[in-house]
């Protein structure tokens, strides 16, 4: 089997230097009637975030911008003129995981592994997103790889050294690989993205992707993991976050060390009608010396969001955006954006 851990590539840490970003560009075709909350998402409102993420990264770091042809004009209009568009068909605008994950091995060769995409399980529209990877891989000019287990890139998050963080409630989830067992899923995860030690955590917190890791928890640094917490005993997430905020403070890393964990408090403001997801300030983008951060409108909650991201990144500049309407299609900052990491040319 051709897996790239066999030539020694692995997953960078989101910290390592970036070549540049990429995104996808809200489209029509967007599959609002999956979940009750992705169909809150507005169109115009959509574009105008989107574009306002895009445009702040490109300050710090290249970045492209996928755009189904039929919506350039839009694009062309909200996007700086730093941004690089790539006219491709998709069907939707979440590049963390319908996008290639990409991978640098000792002589920082470029690769990129193109893994399954199901539309997070419910199958439908997804089937021009699937070939997006592909596509990524082509134009950076990595080495390509296949891999035909499902997996979003949100669904993973790693140190760069050999461990990851996941959550069963999505990996393990019956629509997504549901003929492979935990033991099998891990080996994938070892196969493809060159780590050694997997942390599972139990639960995320949103419907429409079963739980993504990337808004409870990531890696900031080796040894180190920020994490969202709830405080509010009366409070729908408390003992699933409280859960997953014990089993990280009890695990260790690839190495038999035990992790910093830092705590991130939730906003408890809901901005999805009638539904009690909350807003996560964990979906942030770590750029090429900066931090793009989520706030939602909540000052004490965003004001201690922000103090602590400064404190845990004090060589980068915090930008903050509006992540409400990127909420209200299914996700954050994290989730529309996929780096690709500086490799030898």
């Amino acid at each position: 089997m051709n897996v790239p851990i066999k030539d020694s590539f692995i997953m960078p840490a989101e910290w390592f230097p970036h070549e540049c970003c990429w995104m996808q560009w809200p489209t029509e075709t967007f599959p609002s009637d999956v979940t009750s909350s992705w169909a809150n998402f507005d169109y115009e409102k959509g574009r105008d975030v989107w574009a306002k993420v895009a445009n702040a990264i490109s300050q710090f770091e290249k970045t492209k911008m996928i755009v189904h042809p039929n919506d350039f004009a839009s694009a062309k209009n909200l996007l700086s003129e730093e941004i690089d568009i790539i006219k491709f068909p998709i069907n939707d605008a979440w590049s963390r995981d319908s996008g290639a994950i990409f991978l640098l091995d000792q002589n920082h060769e470029l690769a990129g592994v193109d893994s399954d995409f199901n539309c997070w399980g419910y199958k439908e529209n997804y089937e021009l997103d699937d070939k997006v990877a592909k596509m990524m891989i082509e134009k950076s000019g990595a080495r390509y790889f296949k891999n035909n287990m499902v997996l979003e890139g949100g669904s993973i998050d790693v140190d760069g050294n050999g461990t990851l963080i996941t959550t069963e409630q999505c990996l393990l989830h019956n629509n997504r690989n549901p003929n492979l067992s935990k033991l099998e899923i891990e080996a994938n995860l070892k196969n493809f993205f060159g780590v050694k030690k997997i942390i599972w955590l139990k639960h995320g917190t949103d419907e429409g992707t079963n739980g993504h890791v990337d808004n409870v928890a990531c890696f900031v640094s080796l040894g180190r993991v920020m994490a969202m917490t709830c405080n509010d005993k009366q409070d729908p997430y408390y003992d699933l976050l409280n859960e997953n905020l014990e089993i990280l403070k009890t695990a260790e890393d690839v190495n038999g060390n035990n992790l910093e964990v830092i705590e991130l408090e939730m906003s408890y403001k809901r901005i999805i009608p009638n539904d009690e997801e909350p807003c996560s300030y964990i979906n942030f983008y770590i750029a090429n010396s900066a931090v793009i951060l989520p706030i939602f409108g909540d000052d004490k909650a965003d004001e201690n969001a922000v103090e602590i991201v400064k404190n845990t990144f004090p060589d980068r500049k915090v930008v903050t955006l509006d992540g409400s309407h990127i909420l209200l299609g299914g996700g954050g900052i994290h989730c529309i954006t996929q780096q690709q990491p500086r490799s030898k040319k």
